[in-house]
């Protein structure tokens, strides 16, 4: 019955996440609604049953609101859900990881190892779930925070007079960036979460 209730839970994700027509919710909401008679999750019933009864068009950003609150209450189905706008820079990038996963540890994530590892699982907020999902919303925000001024902006700093990285390597990694040669900020967090084959990705 977790796995049904994981698929609906997902299907409204993807229909929120890409604005698509409200009148598309009530097929995984009435799965939802049966799938959720018999469970130990009654909250996922009432939900459903609401939005259903709910006439058209359904108040969105309503239903997203509530929706984020159903997966926060079930952590061991291994949703997560990034705000993309709330997406500035790199240190917001972290700053909503680490809201997202990390609220409940004495240490926070703040770099791409550190991102790499918490998705591997052992800690952070669905460190127990068989199976995660990120949800990120509003996706397009994020790529651009991250996109090429940003990641220029990254590798300046590294080429600081007093830092203590290779000069020679970093100067090389941003000619390749401005040439269009290599990754952005945004792709390699991307790639990142591609390389996790039981994580899947909803934007």
């Amino acid at each position: 019955m977790e796995i049904n209730e994981r698929n609906q839970l997902a299907a409204i994700a993807k229909i929120l996440v890409r604005n698509g027509h409200d009148k598309v919710l009530n097929e995984p909401l009435i799965e939802l609604l049966q799938s959720g008679q018999n469970t130990v999750r009654p909250d996922l019933f009432s939900f459903a049953e609401k939005w259903l009864k709910a006439t058209s068009p359904k108040a969105l950003a309503e239903l997203w609101e509530e929706f984020k609150i159903l997966l926060s209450l079930h952590p061991d189905l291994g949703f997560v859900v990034i705000e993309g706008t709330h997406i500035a820079d790199i240190p917001s990038f972290y700053a909503e990881i680490n809201r997202v996963y990390m609220a409940d540890e004495s240490w926070q994530i703040g770099s791409l190892d550190g991102f790499d590892d918490l998705l591997y699982g052992g800690f952070g907020k669905v460190q127990d779930a068989k199976k995660q999902t990120i949800i990120w919303k509003d996706i397009a925000y994020s790529k651009t925070a991250l996109g090429l001024t940003t990641s220029v902006a990254y590798y300046q700093e590294k080429l600081a007079a007093n830092s203590p990285f290779n000069h020679t390597y970093f100067q090389q990694k941003l000619a390749d960036l401005q040439a269009g040669k290599v990754q952005t900020y945004f792709d390699i967090v991307a790639e990142i979460i591609q390389s996790h084959p039981k994580i899947d990705w909803i934007y």
